[in-house]
């Protein structure tokens, strides 16, 4: 994919108040740190997560995924009747029917003419869709989309600590692991054609991978109120890494960049260890990046577009800059878009 007309004209944001720190999540599950001779503090050294944020439980993403969206037209200055599709993009969803994107449309009132369905791709929706988006603007159908996720991770961490304190089996522990890394927050993105774009920060293109053998390794379920997750946390890891080297390759050849290309990586984030490794294995310096992970755990869709969304707000970023978004999914899937700032 390699775009010529396609400028991410702004960004918007929006992170729950409430904290939720790992050591609240060992007080709460002592009885399984005792039986195992836990250190306080192993739930942050093996994540390297102080702190995530939730809003309550029973938050609907929609609500969360609209402020976002709202602050994204705002910042671009676009009237909501200029919008011609709207995607959510989350993991998390009102219900399985309508679409999540019909309810962000009602509250941003949103103009008929206004496309709204829902893109739903593990942790890689937000970025999946930013592609559907550009590709649909370099075709001349639209030339204004927006594309907005919420997450909220509350209800999986109340339902993962009750199922732990019922069943302290060492395997069901280690199934449980990645889910107390979740975070929660919401992001929006305003596509544009660059013929009505003011910012001119053009999506230069991108690539995508999937490695379908590892489509097993991370299974969740559920709704606002109740969420489970299944995961082989070394398996993960494993087929991740190959595959985001194989996507990285990909990459590099398809845009023409190379290792020193990036002044600034926005990547998906889901611990210390992961982070490092991905790093290390691509030859990329993690000093061009933005540990987020610390504060607001692994946010799903929201990460990597999150990232960048806090440092266009700290106005990081300067003409010319080249970023790279980089993400990867359960199923498993890694997709890579090239920007200019």
């Amino acid at each position: 994919m390699r775009y010529r007309n396609v400028c991410i004209e702004s960004t918007g944001h929006f992170l729950p108040k409430q904290e939720l720190t790992s050591e609240e999540i060992e007080t709460r599950l002592k009885p399984l740190w005792d039986k195992y001779s836990l250190q306080p503090g192993y739930l942050e050294l093996l994540t390297g997560i102080q702190s995530r944020r939730v809003w309550p439980v029973g938050t609907k993403p929609s609500s969360v995924a609209s402020v976002a969206g709202k602050a994204a037209l705002k910042r671009a200055n676009v009237d909501p009747q200029e919008v011609e599709l709207v995607m959510h993009t989350g993991v998390c969803r009102d219900a399985s029917e309508p679409s999540t994107a019909n309810v962000v449309h009602h509250a941003l009132n949103l103009p008929p003419h206004c496309m709204a369905f829902d893109l739903s791709n593990a942790c890689l929706g937000f970025l999946n869709g930013m592609m559907v988006a550009a590709n649909m603007i370099e075709l001349g159908q639209i030339k204004t989309a927006l594309i907005v996720t919420g997450e909220n991770s509350a209800p999986i961490y109340e339902d993962t600590i009750k199922a732990l304190l019922e069943n302290q089996d060492n395997a069901n522990i280690r199934k449980s692991m990645a889910s107390l890394t979740l975070g929660s927050g919401a992001v929006a993105f305003v596509l544009q054609h660059k013929d009505v774009s003011r910012n001119k920060h053009f999506l230069l293109g991108g690539v995508s991978q999937t490695d379908h053998d590892a489509y097993n390794l991370c299974e969740g379920h559920g709704n606002c109120y109740h969420q489970s997750m299944v995961t082989d946390t070394s398996g993960l890891m494993k087929s991740g890494l190959a595959l985001s080297q194989i996507t990285w390759e990909y990459f590099k050849k398809h845009m023409d960049w190379d290792e020193s290309t990036p002044d600034y990586i926005l990547n998906h984030q889901v611990s210390r260890s992961h982070q490092s490794k991905v790093f290390n294995l691509l030859g990329l310096d993690e000093g061009k990046t933005f540990f987020d992970l610390p504060n607001l755990g692994n946010t799903g869709t929201v990460a990597a577009p999150l990232s960048l969304s806090l440092q266009e707000e700290k106005g990081t970023f300067k003409r010319g800059n080249r970023l790279a978004l980089l993400g990867i999914g359960s199923g498993l899937n890694c997709m890579m878009l090239g920007v200019e700032w």
